[in-house]
């Protein structure tokens, strides 16, 4: 299909410049009008290959949530009106929002244009468009409840963003008494304790352990905070270069849900996510292995992905859903019993979605507890810390006031 490149003034005034693609230039120009954009000029691109460059050279690394929000919920709406999905992406893309949500809309339409599906269409922007996302618009166009998928990925995006507007909320008081007190330690360490230490010099009196040890930590840090510094960032770039590499990620993921604690925050996380995923799916009406393709995708730690891939075999052969969890040893029993509840009542869909709203609860509930006793760790580490230093000062005060009063 050709592609045209054109620049126009939206009702707002504004010139905008972009690509789109078309059967004609007078179907070029009918897009133009429906979206609203009085042309100024409109050309042939030089190949389609180029304008879909442009558009994604430009395109954000990723849309905001809200954004990503807005713009799901729009096609639900749009889509179960019974509006075309090429349409739909298409006036939704000339409605407003931000500039780079129309590039990225303007691209996932003219895909769509030339035959791809709409979820192949969000591929080509994978920091838009996440894995589970992508995933779940699969399953609900395979379904036939696409509408449906999207109206339940909106609801989903939606308490997503408000679980993150709150933990941020939450984290704001904890993260900057950290940093009052790392600034605070760190004066007191490079800057007085020296001017003190430097009155103990010569009064040829032994000073106590805790002070030697004080002026030794003390010295080290001003001539050495500058590599601690690099060598903290060289260590922080290595890491994640290592994250990056699919078996450190998976041994990493692996460890981390054997720990005690980490472990099982890890496994409520993951069940939570994957009943969800289930919930949003199966109610849509997408058949149990499409769904469990989904949850694979959506699964955040790599351990469990392989064993959502497992259990997805074992349904393939004939085998329970609710025995096929079991046999991973990775949720939680009251999960287990809900799903063997679901597939014997046959209200599967309806029971992840109590599973998940339960484990969601829990999983905010730990938030709170845990964000509730950072405050008070963080002051009991800052006391030790001062009054560490705070001693380490006094005792030999104390010491040299004895040997004068003796």
């Amino acid at each position: 299909m050709p592609a045209f490149e054109y620049e126009a003034i939206d009702a707002a005034g504004k010139k905008s410049r972009g690509y789109l693609s078309a059967d004609s230039e007078i179907a070029a120009r009918r897009e133009l009008r429906r979206r609203r954009l009085s042309l100024l000029s409109l050309g042939a691109a030089r190949s389609a290959g180029k304008a879909r460059a442009a558009v994604t050279a430009f395109a954000p690394k990723a849309l905001p949530s809200r954004e990503l929000m807005l713009v799901t919920r729009q096609l639900a709406s749009l889509i179960g009106a019974g509006m075309p999905v090429e349409e739909a992406v298409g006036m939704i893309a000339g409605q407003g929002g931000g500039q780079a949500t129309r590039r990225v809309l303007t691209d996932v339409r003219a895909r769509i244009v030339e035959g791809e599906r709409l979820s192949e269409a969000m591929t080509s922007h994978r920091a838009s468009f996440p894995d589970v996302y992508r995933a779940m618009v699969a399953a609900g166009e395979m379904s036939g409840g696409l509408a449906q998928v999207l109206e339940r990925l909106a609801d989903y995006l939606e308490k997503s963003q408000a679980l993150k507007r709150k933990l941020q909320t939450a984290l704001v008081y904890p993260a900057a008494l950290s940093v009052t007190a790392l600034v605070v330690v760190g004066v007191l360490m490079v800057f007085i304790v020296p001017r003190i230490a430097e009155q103990f010099d010569g009064t040829g009196v032994t000073l106590p352990l805790l002070t030697r040890t004080l002026i030794g930590v003390s010295g080290f840090l001003q001539m050495a905070w500058p590599f601690l510094l690099i060598g903290a960032g060289v260590l922080v770039a290595a890491v994640l270069l290592l994250l990056r590499r699919r078996a450190i990620r998976v041994r990493l993921d692996a460890l981390l849900a054997r720990m005690p604690v980490v472990g099982g925050a890890v496994r409520k996380t993951e069940s939570a996510r994957f009943a969800r995923t289930m919930d949003v799916l199966l109610g849509s009406g997408a058949i149990l292995p499409d769904a469990l393709k989904a949850a694979r995708e959506a699964a955040g730690n790599h351990d469990f992905r392989s064993r959502v891939a497992a259990i997805l075999a074992d349904v393939e052969s004939g085998r329970g859903l609710a025995d096929a969890m079991k046999a991973r040893r990775w949720f939680p029993p009251l999960m287990l019993y809900m799903v063997a509840a679901g597939e014997r009542s046959g209200t599967l869909g309806d029971m992840f979605a109590r599973a998940a709203d339960q484990l969601e609860q829990d999983i905010e509930g730990g938030i709170v507890v845990a964000l509730s006793l950072v405050e008070p760790a963080i002051i009991i580490v800052m006391g030790v810390i001062v009054t560490g230093i705070v001693l380490s000062i006094l005792l030999p005060i104390l010491q040299l006031n004895s040997l004068a009063l003796g």
